[in-house]
């Protein structure tokens, strides 16, 4: 590693002893702040597919598992309320095969994945490149159960270009299909209570990714499917009532520690971003800057909800 990657961890380390906590709304597991680093010479560029791999979040399976994931409604088996008829699943399931069709004729390098050990139920994508070599994602739409208040964690949106200028006129029909197709299969609107109180309210539906590279793709249709928020990460805890809710004797020194972070941050990396993977219940999220060197160096945290009824 290098040596001023080494610095800024270090420092980091020390700002977070013996420990900093963020408390999610509805979180009882997990929530405590360590350091994170990618150090590019041993695990290569930093991107989403490469970061899932680290993690171990993909499973390589067969296009005809999510086929049939998809038509079966797997993923909508956790929620209390489905109305579907059986001619509105049969019109549906034609459909996807439809889909699935158009994917396998016109997409080279075709892949499958679900993510695993993550949570349940689980999320499938699929993913291939245009004969002119740009890249396309496909899933469905995911349920989050934790909204995050700006006065939490304060973010906005970073500046990302998608033009259409950038794909050839055969990859630009091929989207037009696809858009076609899925507007066809349509969305499945729930609500409900998964008991408790905990009510829940998800549009179940298929979206896609498009970009000239196949992390940028995944990255897009991540987002799109919510599984993905990625955003300009500002500090934490601006709102210090979210601190006092939890701290009482010790509140004015993790207060200070976390004004200490902030500042670190923003002094120390011109762009800070944070990576929340949401799954279902669990919250993965990384607050993270580039060092000189193009390692990647930060925070992360994992965190979960807890239905406790």
């Amino acid at each position: 590693m290098h040596t001023e990657t080494e610095r800024i961890f270090g420092t980091l380390q020390v700002l977070v002893e013996p420990y900093l906590t963020v408390r999610l709304p509805g979180h009882e597991d997990g929530g405590t702040i360590v350091p994170f680093v990618w150090d590019v010479s041993e695990q290569g560029e930093f991107n989403i597919i490469n970061l899932c791999l680290a993690n171990g979040w993909l499973q390589l399976t067969d296009v005809d598992i999510i086929i049939k994931s998809w038509q079966e409604l797997e993923y909508l088996e956790f929620f209390p309320k489905i109305n579907l008829s059986l001619l509105e699943k049969n019109i549906r399931n034609n459909k996807l095969a439809a889909l699935f069709q158009l994917l396998q004729t016109n997409l080279q390098e075709l892949e499958s994945f679900r993510l695993k050990k993550v949570y349940y139920p689980t999320s499938s994508f699929v993913i291939g490149k245009t004969e002119e070599g740009n890249w396309i994602c496909i899933c469905p739409t995911v349920y989050t159960e934790t909204g995050i208040p700006q006065e939490l964690i304060s973010r906005s949106s970073l500046s990302q270009s998608t033009s259409s200028q950038l794909y050839g006129q055969n990859t630009l029909n091929f989207i037009s299909q696809i858009e076609a197709i899925t507007s066809e299969i349509g969305t499945i609107s729930l609500e409900g209570d998964f008991g408790g109180g905990y009510y829940y309210s998800y549009d179940h539906q298929i979206v896609y990714g498009v970009a000239v590279s196949k992390e940028l793709a995944f990255e897009q249709a991540f987002q799109k499917a919510r599984l993905l928020e990625l955003k300009q990460f500002h500090s934490f805890y601006t709102d210090k009532n979210y601190l006092s809710d939890y701290y009482e004797e010790d509140y004015e020194e993790v207060s200070a520690k976390y004004e200490q972070v902030n500042k670190f941050f923003n002094q120390r990396f011109p762009e800070v971003i944070m990576y929340r993977f949401s799954f279902f219940t669990q919250e993965h999220i990384y607050i993270i800057g580039q060092s000189n060197p193009g390692d990647w160096v930060g925070l992360y945290l994992k965190s979960e909800f807890v239905y406790n009824p």
